[in-house]
């Protein structure tokens, strides 16, 4: 049997997980013409329409439906098997690039555990809120917060995330105080978007609205937060691969026992091949244990 071109191929993987041609052509370096060049001459090899096209959007016809699985699990392999020729770059060294929040309340506070049981890898830690593209050798892994859809990258989830309402042992010694004083007590609010429905959730639960709170910090950062609600100076939501540490050391205490399914949850992010090399397997064990059961 006759295949169709590879790079047609290629060009048809990367419209199908943008299902669109303008963040295809994006991914792929090339003009949008070019994408759906070779959409239509795949189209016409295959003597099928690929794509429902119209003014507003693209979407996978069903015969695109069918190819799709294929075609992806084509390249991961073709990748895979690159990347075990490939030389691993810095096998001592691991670039690591994960958020703000969980480099400094999870990753450092931890990485000595890491240390200690392969003193011979040096971790390099790079906090940043933004998705890395990976084009060069600046980042061999990232830790994510998302659905775990990265185009060309491949994600593995760390925990299936739940949203707290969380405080510290010195301002409540047991997890069920009266709703009075909880709402007596600041309300460090996260208003970041995954926080919201978790928020909307408890104040459904208990028949609340936002004025029923006392309010005292209002930020999209989650570290203040959490500091502050260590420190004992407020209750907080928060998402709970953040915090399961301080939990489990009693440290933090989980207000009513309440917990919100999180729309998104944390993933390890890389290309393929990066998954293939010995350091990224060691950290990548050592992080699945540490979340082990959470």
């Amino acid at each position: 049997m006759k295949l169709p071109p590879l790079k047609s191929l290629s060009f048809f993987l990367a419209a199908a997980r943008n299902q669109s041609f303008k963040k295809a052509a994006e991914e792929l370096h090339v003009t949008q013409a070019a994408v759906s060049q070779q959409i239509r001459l795949l189209e016409e090899n295959l003597k099928c329409q690929l794509f429902n096209r119209d003014t507003k959007k693209t979407v996978l016809s069903a015969d695109g439906e069918r190819l799709f699985p294929f075609i992806e699990a084509g390249f991961n392999q073709i990748s895979k098997g690159i990347g075990l020729l490939s030389t691993e770059p810095d096998p001592n060294i691991l670039k690591i690039t994960s958020l703000h929040s969980f480099t400094s309340l999870i990753l450092i506070p931890k990485v000595n555990e890491f240390q200690l049981m392969y003193p011979e890898i040096m971790l390099q830690f790079s906090p940043s809120n933004q998705v890395v593209d990976f084009k060069d050798d600046s980042v061999d892994l990232a830790i994510r917060r998302g659905e775990g859809v990265y185009p060309g990258l491949e994600s593995k989830q760390l925990i299936k995330d739940e949203v707290l309402l969380v405080a510290s042992n010195l301002l409540f010694k047991d997890a069920f105080p009266t709703m009075e004083k909880v709402l007596k007590t600041p309300l460090l609010l996260d208003i970041s978007s995954d926080l919201k429905p978790a928020f909307e959730q408890f104040c459904d639960q208990y028949k609340l609205n936002l004025n029923d709170f006392n309010i005292s910090l209002q930020t999209t950062d989650s570290v203040p937060v959490i500091e502050k609600a260590i420190a004992g100076q407020g209750i907080c939501f928060v998402s709970k691969s953040l915090v399961f540490e301080r939990i489990n050391e009693g440290t933090l205490i989980n207000l009513f026992d309440f917990s919100a399914n999180s729309p998104i949850s944390l993933f390890l992010v890389a290309p393929p091949r990066n998954f293939e090399w010995e350091k990224v397997k060691k950290f990548e064990a050592w992080l699945t244990t540490l979340f082990a059961d959470k």
